[in-house]
């Protein structure tokens, strides 16, 4: 006799955040945040890039070729380090020499009227704007995650006031029935109780499936996608003392920040493009 034996699947765990806690998660979470911290590391280091163009350049290059007849010995493939010297042809269809080649250039723009100056400018501009970039998505990112746990909290409260009200439907159809079948209450009064009930019921299912799907959004956007979240109500669903909102300026608005940013940092570039036209001085050794 053989009993088979079912794996008990593991109990569904729930996340309970507070209203700054969700906010601190999706915070430290979300992928868009991290993109946009990213991208701010890339335009710093794009700053170190353009500063390098200040140093002298070195190029160096090894080469070995194999000569057959009817060529030039000593020639080199192109390139741009070491000159290609001038040779006489071999004659002879059975003479073949080997051939190498080495050196070194280096190479330095004394000034450049700007031009490497304007560049720096340029990536300090990129700088500046990812950086309030970070800001703005952080901002983003916070401004959802607040707004879905409130949602949450505002659909449970409507899941409480439905339920109340079939409740006090099914009380009051229990009532109606009981005069109706004492002959006290005409019998439409009844259907009229039922009718009512089902509306009630239907808004409820329908507060019901409202929460599941705040539930689920908040999830998602914490990162928890799959994961049952609750969130505490605390002191949320108390009447707050005063309804003072702290005025902020315009050009404090973090997105208005980076579209000024953008702005100068399009004027770093139109500055790199008025420096391009210059000629360029260079100092080499071979």
């Amino acid at each position: 006799f053989v009993m088979p034996i079912y794996a008990d699947s593991p109990p569904a765990t729930t996340r309970v955040f507070t209203l700054p806690e969700a906010v601190q998660y999706a915070t430290e979470h979300y992928p868009a945040v991290r993109a946009a911290m990213e991208r701010r590391n890339a335009a710093s280091a794009g700053v170190g890039l353009a500063r390098d163009n200040y140093l002298p350049r070195a190029n160096t290059l090894w080469e070995l070729n194999r000569a057959t007849r009817n060529n030039v010995a000593g020639v080199l493939l192109p390139q741009s380090t070491i000159p290609n010297p001038s040779g006489t042809v071999v004659d002879t269809s059975n003479q073949s020499f080997w051939g190498t080649g080495s050196g070194m250039q280096i190479s330095w723009e004394p000034f450049d009227f700007g031009y490497r100056r304007a560049t720096v400018q340029s990536a300090q501009a990129t700088v500046r704007r990812t950086a309030a970039q970070v800001e703005l998505t952080l901002l983003d990112v916070q401004t959802a995650a607040a707004d879905a746990a409130l949602s949450v909290l505002a659909t449970e409260q409507s899941v409480h006031a439905t339920q109340a009200d079939v409740d006090r439907r099914t009380v009051f159809g229990r009532s109606v029935h009981a005069l109706v079948d004492a002959h006290l209450r005409p019998g439409a009064d009844a259907s009229r109780a039922d009718a009512e009930l089902a509306a009630a019921r239907t808004q409820m299912i329908l507060a019901e499936q409202n929460a599941a799907v705040a539930k689920a959004t908040l999830a998602e956007l914490l990162g928890l996608a799959g994961t049952a979240v609750e969130i505490a109500p605390g002191p949320l669903l108390n009447s707050p003392d005063n309804f003072l909102v702290p005025e902020t300026a315009a050009i404090n608005n973090p997105l208005a920040i980076v579209e000024q940013d953008r702005v100068l940092e399009a004027k770093a570039r139109l500055h790199i493009l008025d420096r391009s036209y210059v000629p360029k001085f260079e100092l080499q050794a071979i």
